[in-house]
Parts: C-alpha cells; structure tokens; sequence
C-alpha cells in the first residue's frame, strides 16, 4: 500500500464500502493460538477538510463472526458484548496526524458497553483516487490494542498452566475503502 499523508486527500464525506472493508480482531485463546474475528454489519464516515481527517462508524454487536457459532453466541451474550442490550460499538476520531515512520496515528474515542475510553490506531492512508465507475474513493488500513475488561468484557478462566483462556489484550484491525458522497 502507497502511503499519503491526510492533507492529500480530497476534501469531502466518504461513506465506508462494506463490501470491500473490514473491521475485525485478533486474540490470544489459551496463550497458545490467536482466534480472529470480524464484524459483517458497520457502517462509518471520513470527514476530509483543510487536510484534517474525522472519522466515525459503528458495529453492529450481534453480527460478530468468529467462524465459531457457539463461540459467537457466547460474545453476543451478557458476559461479552451483551449485543441485546448494547447493540452497537462507536468509534469517533479527534485526530488524525503522520508519523515519523510515515504511517498515520488515529487519536478517538470507542465505546463498548457504553464505556467509552480514548484509543490511538496507526496505520497506513492509501493513495485515492477514482475506481471504474468514476467514484473518488480513499483507503485506511490501521490496528489498535485495548483491554477488554475496561469495557466490562471481564469473564475469563485461568488454565492449570496459569494462562487465560481469553488473553484480556485484544487487537483491532480496521481496514477500510470508503467512497466519496
């Protein structure tokens, strides 16, 4: 991916493009393999102006996919994401600024559960420009940490070898082609 720094980008509302985007994760399972998922329904917004980039979009909780149907069940229910009772997850942006290294930091807020926490994502901007059918589009590709018991994902067991059977570090992997409005 060829990088570009938020002020190349052309000003305007870019709508996310769920059929070529991601909002996924990554987690220890047993300190011994890392279980990825993904959520099929989101939705989001990049706000570009005078090279500054706002970012915004939601999950829907209840459409976590780990491959897994039971284990899915058990992240929609009360002692995950309690998806019945808090149906979506937010992040919203409050900065967006080039690295040394010439990626790009994501400052902004996610909320899960209704606890919202500041959050930093690094990652790349690609270049834009327009697909076949004449739509200015821009890409993100970027990845974050948090701990999930901030947000009231607490439950875990400890193994006889003394690992969780949910590491509490959960990596986030946002990757994103959104379309000019």
């Amino acid at each position: 991916m060829s990088t570009i720094t938020p002020e190349a980008i052309q000003a305007g509302t870019y709508n996310v493009d769920p059929s070529h985007s991601n909002v996924g994760f990554a987690v220890r399972h047993m300190g011994i393999a890392t279980v990825r998922g993904s959520f099929k329904k989101f939705a989001g917004t990049v706000e570009a102006a005078d090279g500054k980039l706002t970012l915004s979009g939601s999950v829907d909780a209840a459409s976590v996919d780990t491959g897994d149907p039971n284990r899915d069940g058990h992240l929609q229910s009360p002692e995950f994401f309690d998806a019945a009772q808090f149906p979506q997850i937010t992040f919203t942006s409050t900065g967006a600024e080039p690295t040394a290294d010439g990626k790009v930091k994501l400052t902004g807020e996610i909320t899960i559960r209704d606890t919202t926490k500041a959050i930093e994502l690094v990652g790349e901007l690609a270049e834009n420009g327009q697909d076949p059918w004449g739509n200015e589009r821009i890409g993100f590709e970027v990845e974050g940490k948090i701990d999930r018991r901030e947000f009231g994902l607490e439950w875990n067991q400890t193994l006889p070898n003394g690992n969780l059977l949910v590491s509490n570090e959960v990596k986030l992997i946002v990757s994103v082609s959104a379309v000019k409005a």
